[in-house]
């Protein structure tokens, strides 16, 4: 399958992969620039440079998914240094990287090239871009689906060792930077390939994945024992606690048929469109439920369900409208130009792609709607240089300030001032998530995020309630922390402390910019003692 590309890299070719990985990049990392949503544009930004600094997530603070991109983001960082360009040039390659497999993908559905680019390019639009920057939804979801590419090579070249190699590995990277929806397409794929390979009578791949699985594992064993995180903590924070909240979202779901077609309308229409297709092919006996054609159609439909749950689970926009190219890549693929009649529906699928493209172009990438900036004046944004020379190029205004973006950068650089003047260790609760990496002063995290929606920790009567406590208590004493700080006018809930920390532990110590809570360590350590 992939021998296409063996054929010859010529000129056209060199040309059509340096085509898409500059419009990938570029689109990433132009759009990356276009305003902030703190808690989300800068979801991985201190928590990687902690990194640099030994500070790793799980041992030395609370997280629930995101681990791989923290580390891969930290890599970034320790090549290009810490800055806004590093940040945004992580994302950009991710882009660049998955827009070049959908464009070989595209090639292995038997496409012409210069028909597989147009694709390809409606794809890098839609991908990486609607955020800009490195998230964990992205991330584990284009790992998946480079998984899923992999797969299908593989499905073809069933005697192809190392893609199966690749494929798990793959997926072991989608599922440590989240958990879903790559857990999703795991447990679905499995049920696809398991038995299409005992009905082709081929074991070694299932033998394959086993042993590549216990290789991968072993190494995550090891990194864990090299960087102190206890297996109990990894456990608990990113394997059970995050499946209690995947539980308490489906039980407290509201599932609305008229918005779910409404979001997902151009994506349920081409699928089905597909699917009439292959059910036709079916009936008519030109496939069997066995044949390599229909289980590339049923691997692209366990994509298709594991997004959408994923999608209709998470809190955040969607962010899946890049299924819309390869659906309508794979549907163009199974249509032969032997008529007009086909050539008018080839037509029209390659239109109905570049204009829904388009839309959601301007809706998430024009508009920024992902990071909730769809109703900000974009123009009026300011140079995020005035808070530090370090987010050169980001171009600075968020929803909260949105009249007035000058006003959040005066505010930032206060903050900074104020933080560097105190002496004491101290722990900043906010969304601004890259204070730490501007400050000379070091600050210690309790969480990545912090939210009382139960996503960035336990909440009151959950089952990791005490646990939580405990562990946040120990890292107190284990950091040495003295106080800590929340920016006034943030107005984040102080309930982020006070639910976890018995009162009779804390005194308030306010000033002008700051709600201070100074900790008083006996206190913690007799906490922990009754606890333990």
């Amino acid at each position: 399958m992939i021998k296409k590309l063996n054929n010859g890299l010529i000129n056209k070719d060199i040309l059509y992969f340096l085509i898409i990985s500059i419009v990938a990049f570029a689109a990433n990392f132009y759009y990356a620039n276009l305003g902030v949503f703190p808690i989300d544009t800068f979801l991985h930004y201190d928590s990687a440079y902690k990194i640099l600094n030994s500070e790793f997530p799980i041992r030395d603070y609370w997280i629930v998914s995101g681990v791989f991109v923290d580390f891969l983001q930290s890599f970034f960082f320790k090549i290009l240094g810490v800055n806004w360009k590093a940040y945004i040039i992580h994302s950009s390659f991710i882009n660049l990287l998955v827009s070049i497999l959908t464009y070989i993908f595209f090639l292995n559905l038997n496409l012409k090239k210069n028909i597989a680019i147009i694709y390809t390019i409606c794809f890098s639009l839609l991908a990486y871009p609607v955020s800009g920057t490195p998230f964990v939804d992205l991330h584990a979801t284009f790992f998946s689906l480079i998984a899923v590419y992999l797969t299908i090579f593989a499905i073809i070249n069933l005697n192809s060792n190392l893609i199966w190699v690749l494929v798990t590995f793959f997926y072991f990277l989608a599922f440590f930077s989240k958990q879903t929806p790559t857990a999703y397409l795991i447990i679905l794929n499995a049920i696809i390939l398991i038995p299409y390979f005992f009905f082709k009578k081929k074991i070694k791949p299932i033998l394959v994945i086993i042993s590549s699985l216990l290789f991968f594992l072993f190494i995550l064993i090891l990194v864990l024992k090299f960087l102190n995180i206890q297996i109990l903590d990894f456990y608990i924070q990113y394997i059970d606690y995050p499946r209690e909240i995947g539980s308490a979202r489906l039980e407290n779901y509201n599932f609305s048929i008229k918005k779910f077609f409404s979001n997902y309308k151009f994506i349920l229409l081409i699928f089905t469109i597909l699917t009439i297709a292959k059910l036709k092919k079916l009936f008519n006996n030109k496939i069997n439920f066995f044949s390599k054609d229909i289980l590339v159609y049923y691997i692209l439909f366990s994509v298709l369900i594991s997004f959408l749950v994923h999608q209709l689970l998470t809190k955040n926009q969607i962010f899946i409208y890049f299924l819309i190219p390869i659906f309508s890549a794979y549907f163009h693929s199974q249509i032969k130009e032997k008529n007009y009649k086909k050539k008018i529906i080839i037509f029209l699928t390659i239109s109905f792609t570049i204009l829904v493209t388009f839309k959601y172009h301007l809706r998430y990438n024009e508009l920024r709607k992902f990071h909730e900036l769809s109703n900000t004046d974009l123009s009026k944004a300011v140079s995020a240089i005035e808070i530090d020379e370090k987010l050169s190029g980001l171009k600075w205004i968020s929803p909260f300030y949105n009249g007035s973006p000058s006003d959040e950068i005066d505010l930032i650089k206060e903050v900074v001032l104020g933080i560097e003047s105190k002496k004491k260790n101290i722990v900043l609760i906010t969304h601004y998530l890259f204070l730490d990496s501007l400050t000379e002063k070091s600050l210690y995290n309790l969480n990545r995020t912090y939210t009382l929606d139960g996503a960035s920790m336990p909440l009151k009567n959950t089952k990791y309630y005490e646990y939580y406590k405990i562990f946040i208590l120990k890292n107190f004493l284990k950091n040495n922390i003295d106080e800590i700080y929340f920016i006034k006018k943030e107005e984040l809930s102080e309930d982020l402390v006070n639910n976890y920390i018995d009162k009779k532990c804390l005194k308030n110590k306010s000033d002008k910019m700051f709600n201070v809570y100074e900790i008083n360590k006996n206190c913690i350590k007799e906490k922990i003692n009754k606890n333990l």
